[in-house]
């Protein structure tokens, strides 16, 4: 007899999808302070306060934390259980965040790549949304797991490389995971969101440190 993939999971698209509805609506107005966090980490890491830098890194550090314990353990985790274990991962990546932020000196963000950062961002966000067809699908970073992910890649970039590979593996192998889930699944639009993650996570591994 020949399986597929998708036969070994346990929920369809649809229900995958409902989660980040239902994570949405389980925040509702704390919503606003993730996203004015967000918002704060893309000003912070532009400054030239190494401080300032180095809160930013600790705030994606929570953001990581919130997105296993409420997306991936409350939500995510009952119907697809290795997320479970996979959120313990999260746990660690946390940690190595911060570690990050208080042993190494972060590069501060080049005024000029800034933009292009946020609209990768920001269009990432949008898929799951797109693919549900409703905004209240959105998947925001230090919320949801891919987009907590991918924003973490596209920070690592600030890092020395010696630190990179380490921090870099929980989200590159979380992509890997969660780009097999939407390829099952069929929603093409999420699978993006990972593939892309796969790639910025190589091409961070591999970014020139500039000594700031």
């Amino acid at each position: 007899m020949d399986y597929a993939l998708h036969d070994f999971l346990m929920f369809t698209p649809e229900v995958y999808l409902r989660l980040f509805v239902r994570v949405n609506a389980t925040l509702g107005p704390w919503l606003a302070l993730v996203i004015a966090a967000l918002a704060s980490m893309a000003l912070l890491l532009s400054r030239n306060a190494l401080a300032l830098r180095r809160l930013a890194f600790m705030l994606m550090a929570a953001g990581w934390g919130l997105s296993a314990g409420v997306f991936m353990v409350r939500f995510y985790a009952p119907i697809n259980w290795p997320v479970g274990w996979l959120a313990w991962a999260f746990a660690l990546e946390a940690l190595l965040l911060l570690m990050a932020a208080v042993c190494t000196r972060p590069e501060p963000v080049r005024v000029l790549s800034l933009p292009g950062s946020l609209v990768v961002v920001t269009t990432l966000s949008l898929a799951t949304a797109w693919a549900a067809g409703s905004w209240r699908a959105l998947s925001l970073p230090a919320v949801t797991p891919d987009m907590t992910a991918v924003t973490t890649m596209l920070m690592l970039v600030l890092l020395p490389r010696s630190w990179r590979w380490g921090v870099l593996i929980v989200p590159l192998l979380w992509c890997l995971f969660s780009l097999l889930i939407h390829w099952a699944l069929g929603l093409w639009l999420p699978l993006g969101v990972s593939a892309a993650g796969l790639v910025i996570g190589l091409a961070a591994a591999l970014w020139p440190h500039r000594p700031g």
